[in-house]
């Protein structure tokens, strides 16, 4: 089968999917090509997997006037794959292939990923609704990474829509010697004690993470109000010191932003210490050293760096949107969208109870040995591609 993706600007989730199923369908013998931007290419390497071709496609983040050069440059690129399937991931993709696949006399089957929600507000809103709906009705098939995007696109008019999860790579053992020794280094770096709580945070500092949330919750901590929630005496909560980690790039503007807020807390009251990494190469490492995973996204598809701390065994405390609650289920602590009450509550308890944090990572192992890997994905993929059937001619 040929089969061609296309991918816009990204830097993780939707990317390393693509890159897992163009690996492992090559690896299968099937013929894959990409299309996406230079950036997209170098920061994954699509053009460095064996068997795969790849040709830059530079796909902006909002529709304008050159969108028709980039229809015209797709049309020429996809004559050239003669692809059985054209699959695009994400809205931006998915429209410059549905109008390109519109052009063409002899048109393959189009398959379109849904990674996130729409969030626009006002016009942009609306217009975001007109993209959607026209990108789950001209679509043979869409694809939803968590089941609340599948729903979306089946009231849009999608005739064909299925939750396909998106896999997180294997996730490397980290020996308690060098989880140690990482512990040992992060609290030299960073100057706090080794016995500290460490709770982690995995993601681009950028609004839909929704670090604010996190940073409320820290001057709950210093303040002692998340006492009242755990039934514990005031204070009993703060009996074990708590450092937090943010591993990940960050919009700048976003990151200025909340160093200012944490900045402003701290200054009022003793408060956690807060710590922002950057972007990091070696976050199995940082997982196994941490004793809690926290992430306070808005909203979420199926994150992997959830998977990746389920089958790290870690604890975990998220906000129940999105595909979350779905893919955490009993295996973690959820918390209600942007509640950082509970979510104070839900550290303060971690804090003072290793056996409580002991039991939410056995869950969380057990649950990352039931979820499909990246193989297993891209098998139930090709079955979902040959239920299709032959691309449609006019």
């Amino acid at each position: 089968m040929r089969i061609v993706f296309v991918i816009g600007t990204s830097t993780g989730g939707v990317g390393t999917h693509v890159r897992a199923l163009a690996r492992e369908l090559t690896a299968a013998g099937h013929e894959i090509g990409v299309i996406g931007p230079a950036a997209t290419d170098e920061h994954f390497g699509f053009s460095l997997l064996p068997g795969v071709r790849f040709a830059v496609l530079e796909l902006g983040t909002g529709i304008g006037v050159g969108d028709a050069a980039l229809v015209r440059r797709q049309r020429t690129l996809l004559r050239s794959f003669a692809p059985d399937i054209v699959h695009a991931h994400g809205f931006r993709a998915g429209l410059i292939t549905l109008l390109t696949l519109r052009t063409l006399r002899s048109r393959p089957r189009f398959v379109l990923s849904l990674h996130n929600q729409a969030s626009g507000q006002g016009m942009r809103g609306k217009v975001e609704t007109q993209v959607e709906t026209m990108l789950a009705r001209g679509a043979d098939l869409v694809l939803g990474a968590s089941t609340d995007l599948v729903d979306r696109a089946r009231q849009l008019g999608a005739h064909n829509a299925r939750f396909l999860p998106a896999a997180a790579p294997q996730v490397e053992h980290i020996p308690a010697e060098a989880a140690a020794a990482t512990r040992a280094a992060l609290a030299a770096d960073y100057g706090f004690d080794e016995g500290a709580l460490i709770v982690l945070a995995v993601g681009r500092v950028a609004p839909q993470k929704n670090y604010p949330m996190l940073i409320r919750a820290l001057g709950r901590l210093g303040e002692g109000e998340a006492s009242a929630g755990t039934g514990r005496a005031d204070g009993q909560a703060h009996s074990a010191s708590v450092v937090v980690l943010v591993a990940g790039a960050a919009d700048e503007s976003v990151l200025t932003e909340v160093r200012a807020q944490y900045d402003q807390l701290s200054a009022a009251s003793a408060i956690p210490a807060l710590h922002f990494l950057g972007a990091r190469d070696d976050v199995a490492e940082l997982a196994a050293a941490a004793d809690v995973y926290v992430l306070t996204s808005v909203w979420e598809a199926r994150a992997l760096v959830l998977q990746e701390a389920l089958k790290a065994g870690k604890a975990i405390v998220a906000t129940a949107t999105g595909g979350t609650p779905e893919l955490v289920g009993d295996a973690g602590i959820l918390v209600a969208d942007d509640d950082d009450r509970a979510l104070a509550e839900a550290v303060a308890e971690l804090a003072v109870d290793p056996a409580r944090r002991a039991e939410l990572g056995r869950r969380a192992a057990s649950r990352g040995a039931e979820l499909p890997d990246e193989k297993d994905v891209a098998e139930e993929l090709v079955n979902l591609y040959t239920e299709l059937g032959p691309a449609r001619v006019g």
